[in-house]
């Protein structure tokens, strides 16, 4: 923990305008549950019973929470407006699209998504999961402007595809480190998308860049049930220490300054080191962790947990 610890001070200078940062995610919090409310739960309710309901909806709404931050702090950087349900929205797919390619166990799945992305959110099943995914999916379609996040989402499938390779130790790192590359930065072309559509090729460098380097930090905050499941991350298997995605985070700085105003971008670099800080703490104090409440903040501290639980390796 200390060596964990000390990676966060060495970033600190990313913290600069993290009063700034903090008291956006707290204030933008209670709108991001009701848009969740208003725009995700209906969709859920129309589609699961209880006691399956409840659970999907709490599931959904912790990620889509902690996306919500994100999403809102680069629009804040890019000076965009921010459509708070499409947030949410997207947030749940991302949820169980996710939990669908990883821990579903339908050996058709890559091919039904890939059929949904491509129909513009019309695809046949009888499944509730795909059914729900199916139904969240062109809500996003029908909201999203522009085409980038679509086209990167097409990307992204197949490096969705792609990573179950990462459940074979002998996938070489060189492989491992482009399904991560592409996964995380393709994610952060497609979610910043949506409230930045006509980025110029700069910009979408440095997102992925960031993408990127979320997608290390979620590896790092998950890399003890990763092990459990038998999924391989450069984090995991030593390749990619949590001091190296540190010094990502810190050269990334000057690029978004360069994209985006130094002054802009203070706020957006402060909540990339808030995300490190706070997986830090909560891989260490997770054991001792309890919710305490159910308040928009609590929730977002919290975070969601699977959609659809993993499977433990044999």
């Amino acid at each position: 923990m200390i060596r964990d610890l000390l990676t966060v001070l060495r970033c600190a200078r990313l913290a600069i305008a993290l009063p700034v940062a903090l008291k956006d995610a707290v204030a933008c919090a209670p709108d991001a549950v009701r848009d969740f409310e208003r725009a995700v739960e209906p969709i859920v309710r129309d589609v699961f019973s209880e006691p399956e309901r409840g659970a999907m909806i709490d599931s959904l709404r912790g990620t889509a929470l902690s996306f919500n931050v994100g999403i809102h702090a680069y629009a804040r950087m890019a000076g965009r407006s921010c459509d708070g349900e499409l947030v949410m929205l997207a947030g749940s797919v991302a949820r169980l699209y996710d939990d669908l390619i990883d821990n579903g166990g339908d050996p058709e799945i890559d091919s039904w998504v890939a059929s949904l992305f491509k129909a513009q959110g019309h695809a046949e099943s009888s499944d509730h999961h795909r059914l729900l995914l199916a139904a969240l999916y062109a809500e996003v379609r029908r909201r999203a402007p522009g085409e980038l996040w679509h086209t990167a989402l097409l990307e992204l499938h197949d490096y969705q595809v792609l990573s179950r390779k990462q459940r074979d130790p002998a996938t070489p790192a060189a492989q491992l480190g482009k399904i991560t590359r592409g996964k995380g930065g393709l994610a952060g072309l497609v979610l910043f998308g949506l409230v930045h559509p006509d980025m110029s090729v700069v910009q979408r460098d440095a997102v992925m860049e960031a993408g990127e380097a979320l997608q290390l930090l979620d590896d790092y905050l998950d890399q003890d049930a990763d092990l459990r499941a038998g999924i391989g991350t450069p984090v995991n298997r030593g390749e990619v220490s949590l001091a190296e995605v540190g010094a990502r985070l810190l050269a990334l700085r000057p690029r978004l300054a360069a994209c985006y105003g130094g002054a802009a971008a203070r706020p957006f670099a402060a909540t990339l080191f808030l995300v490190l800080a706070t997986n830090v703490l909560k891989r260490h104090l997770r054991e001792h962790a309890k919710r305490t409440s159910d308040t928009p903040l609590g929730l977002l501290l919290a975070g969601g947990n699977h959609a659809i639980p993993p499977k433990r390796a044999s």
